[in-house]
């Protein structure tokens, strides 16, 4: 029980805290109170998502209480967007999650490579770390609205299109949180 314990907290839980800091530090270009950043969300990730594992209501009070750390840690530097920017992270992380999972329905003999695979791609967008502050800018541009300047992209499109992705996204991980929650009984 130990042993497996400890092989989710450094394979588990380490990678995907760390993937969350690095991509809000990256993201939000924070340069200050990185540290306390990873250890409120190690704190945050740990009371959502280990207590009571595949529930997909406790992935959403992750992505609330995400949003609080960052709003008691940068309150001026926080917006509302950054709740999708958070939900984009876990939609990313749970493609990658799905594609792997996906490779070793019942046969377990290739699991340790697989995840090792899975951990890399985990990190794969940080090759693109300067992009992601690029991106994050444009997308906050994009989303407030501003009726004196011509957008390529109207901001109420926007939002639209944001909330259509985050609700189809829950929609989906949702039912695969009850699939895989199936196959773990």
């Amino acid at each position: 029980m130990w042993l497996q314990l400890i092989r989710s907290i450094i394979l588990g839980l380490l990678p995907e805290v760390l993937f969350f800091t690095l991509y809000l530090t990256f993201t939000k270009n924070i340069k200050e109170k990185r540290v306390k950043l990873f250890f409120l969300i190690t704190l945050a990730y740990v009371v959502c998502i280990l207590v009571k594992r595949y529930e997909f209501i406790y992935y959403l009070v992750f992505v609330a209480v995400l949003y609080g750390i960052l709003k008691i840690l940068y309150k001026e530097k926080t917006q509302i967007i950054d709740v999708f920017i958070i939900m984009y992270a876990e939609i990313y992380l749970g493609i990658v999650s799905f594609l792997f999972s996906s490779l070793f329905e019942q046969d377990l003999s290739n699991y340790w490579f697989i995840l090792g695979v899975n951990r890399i791609i985990l990190f794969l967008p940080f090759l693109f770390k300067n992009k992601l502050h690029i991106l994050y800018n444009q997308y906050c541009l994009l989303w407030n609205r501003n009726d004196n300047e011509k957008r390529r992209i109207k901001s109420i499109t926007l939002r639209n299109i944001s909330l259509i992705i985050i609700n189809v996204a829950i929609f989906v991980m949702n039912i695969y949180l009850t699939s895989i929650f199936r196959f773990m009984k």
